[in-house]
């Protein structure tokens, strides 16, 4: 069975450019410096961005309402149904959105939705061992009620990816961390325990391995990709979690979650880039050899909104000039019509070049310019930078909020869920224009519940990757 990444959205499994294990390189700007924000700007577009915030909520709050209401649980349907993904509600993208609900003080959805995976782990097909799923159906109900059943035929998406369950526990550490009820750091560690007993790598630089395949025969077995930086950002910070809200407890094999974090930071910190200031995005299939290309963006704003280590703040400015792109109803192969115009980020350096059939070079990756932003804040906070570099950290990151409330206001008409419209204005595409990730799928033009709700987490200057939403360095 072929699957698809956790974000993705048509392609199967791994292009040719992630397995080649090409050469490190330097790339070079791929746009401009944004034009500065002044003060007064801001505070003319102070109401509007509430406005902005309301409404993405009510894009959330749709999604999640397509098929149950009230207190049914329930996960939400990633995207819009002109996706060509059905119902499938993404692991992930159900993360994030209870990030965005419990920044935004919402804790009765963020717990539905929690309570939504605890579901999904305690009768996950064909297993039911601490792991989830890459993505569930959500338009028809279990045996129990639940809005949750397997996403079988036709994408059987039930590969367990690291990032996916290190995801899913974050979410769960932070209902725990606001709500106090045990279920959720229950549910945290069954899948701590997990990825520990069965992704733990001591190849090369270590680290946690990519996961489990389900194959044809309904067998888990361990994939063959290469070890993913993104990956062991997520199980750093996870487990970092845990050993907060544990009390420096332990793992089921009795190692301490302190011990096994590390584990997960020696491999992020082996896959950096001295020479050009970047994160490479992992290893090659052997678990050993370093993947140089393409180079993704979340490594680069997610190592920082985790790490908060200064020494690697450089990697937000290596992502600024060299995965940052426009998009213009002139750029080849894209959506967007007139005089639309959007500034952001683009998946990696791999999407530049854009070698997918009918791709955009210059598509702008919503989520991604949102994780930016996110990254941007945090540095301002802790960066220790002088005041102009904090001012111009703080004047990119309102400049890329803004082309993202713009993206928001003006694309997505005539989109649907269950059927439904979505009213224009609320919720933010997956991406401007058809993507490529240089991993053999693309993201598109299509409603998002995981670029809205990473838009909100900006906006509201959440860091998803700290207990309790606020940068402060360990």
């Amino acid at each position: 069975m072929n699957t698809i990444s956790r974000r993705g959205f048509f392609g199967m499994g791994l292009g040719a450019a992630a397995t080649a294990g090409l050469t490190p390189f330097a790339l070079t700007s791929a746009a401009q410096a944004a034009p500065a924000v002044t003060s007064s700007s801001l505070l003319q577009d102070a109401q509007s961005y509430e406005t902005s915030v309301q409404n993405a909520f009510k894009f959330q709050n749709m999604m999640m309402d397509a098929y149950a209401t009230g207190d049914t649980v329930r996960l939400i349907q990633s995207y819009s149904d002109q996706s060509g993904l059905l119902s499938t509600g993404f692991t992930y993208d159900n993360a994030v959105s209870i990030h965005a609900y419990l920044l935004h003080g919402d804790i009765a959805r963020a717990e539905i939705l929690g309570n939504g995976l605890i579901e999904a782990q305690a009768t996950n097909f064909p297993f039911n061992d601490g792991r989830f799923a890459q993505a569930y159906f959500v338009n028809t109900p279990n045996s129990d009620g639940a809005y949750i059943t397997p996403a079988a035929f036709p994408f059987y998406f039930y590969t367990s990816a690291v990032g996916d369950q290190a995801w899913a526990g974050m979410a769960l550490a932070q209902l725990y961390l606001r709500t106090t009820q045990t279920k959720y750091l229950t549910a945290a560690l069954n899948v701590a325990n997990w990825i520990v007993a069965n992704t733990y790598n001591t190849l090369g630089p270590g680290g946690y391995s990519y996961g489990t395949n389900i194959n044809q025969y309904n067998q888990s077995v361990p994939s063959t990709n290469g070890k993913s930086t993104e990956h062991n950002i997520d199980t750093y910070a996870f487990f970092t979690m845990l050993a907060e809200l544990t009390h420096n407890g332990t793992a089921a094999n009795g190692a301490s979650w302190t011990s096994l974090a590390q584990h997960a930071l020696a491999f992020v910190l082996a896959m950096y880039n001295p020479t050009n200031g970047y994160f490479f995005t992992g290893t090659l299939g052997d678990q050993i050899s370093i993947n140089y290309y393409p180079v993704p963006e979340d490594c680069q704003t997610w190592s920082y909104l985790a790490l908060l280590n200064n020494q690697y703040k450089g990697t937000i400015d290596w992502a600024l000039a060299n995965l940052q792109t426009t998009d213009t109803a002139s750029s080849p192969n894209t959506s967007l019509t007139g005089s639309e115009k959007i500034t952001g980020m683009v998946y990696d350096s791999a999407s530049l070049v854009a070698a997918y059939p009918g791709s955009d070079p210059n598509a702008v990756w919503l989520e991604g310019t949102s994780h930016t932003v996110a990254a941007l804040v945090a540095r301002s906070l802790v960066g220790r930078d002088s005041l102009p570099k904090l001012f111009s950290d703080l004047e990119t990151a309102l400049y890329f909020l803004s082309n993202c409330r713009t993206a928001q206001s003006e694309l997505g008409a005539g989109l649907t869920v269950n059927g439904d419209p979505i009213p224009l204005g609320e919720g933010l595409l997956a991406s401007t224009s058809v993507m490529d990730t240089g991993f053999g799928y693309t993201y598109g033009p299509s409603l998002h519940i995981g670029a809205t709700g990473w838009y909100l987490i900006a906006a509201l200057g959440g860091n998803p990757f700290q207990l309790g939403y606020i940068s402060i360095p360990h």
